[in-house]
């Protein structure tokens, strides 16, 4: 009996480390523009307020980028909510294309609503890529009008040694370049 109980025993424990144990990797963003802006908005002729980012994702964990298993981890979060973030980097991308920004009361105002994200491993090229995608809806807003709205994409793509931070970095670089590079919202502002 005490055999039987033992062996029994043993087999749990091996079939237990046997087991990948992952779990959701912590990184740091730090999110700031640099390089030269995809749109010069020194002669905007508004003043633009960049209000809050909402998060409409499922799940109840708004630091979560992804929750796929990816580079051996169950997922990966970042060092504040995801909406902030956005919300942050359209400051820093707006602030780096040289906008009249304003704190309150601008003539228009920025909001935004991060509706999903999207990460895998991909190949391009043989080299193994990490792929994230940002979905993010603004509108840009005089009072309580909608002047402007779109759906954006942040499409990061980065080889999967350099990492997911680096790569949600160069997701928020495409999501900021392809608003301040649209026609139709820059006819609006300037």
């Amino acid at each position: 009996m005490k055999i039987r109980y033992l062996i029994s025993l043993c087999a749990a424990c091996i079939s237990l480390f046997s087991i990948p144990v992952f779990a959701v990797e912590d990184i740091v963003i730090d999110y700031e523009m640099t390089g030269a802006p995809r749109s010069d908005l020194s002669s905007m002729k508004v003043s633009l307020r960049i209000a809050e980012f909402t998060d409409s994702r499922s799940g109840d964990n708004p630091l979560l980028i992804t929750g796929a298993q990816l580079l051996g981890a169950d997922g990966f979060q970042a060092e504040k909510a995801i909406a902030e973030i956005i919300q942050d980097a359209m400051v820093s991308g707006f602030a780096n294309a040289n906008a009249n920004l304003v704190d309150a009361d601008g003539d228009m105002f920025l909001q935004g609503n991060l509706t999903a994200t999207d990460a895998k491993i991909i190949d391009r090229g043989g080299v193994e890529t990490l792929e994230l995608t940002l979905r993010v809806s603004v509108q840009l807003m005089a009072g309580s009008r909608t002047v402007w709205q779109t759906n954006l994409f942040g499409r990061g793509r980065t080889p999967t040694s350099e990492g997911m931070a680096v790569n949600a970095r160069a997701a928020l670089d495409r999501l900021i370049n392809e608003l301040i590079g649209d026609d139709y919202f820059l006819a609006e502002i300037r």
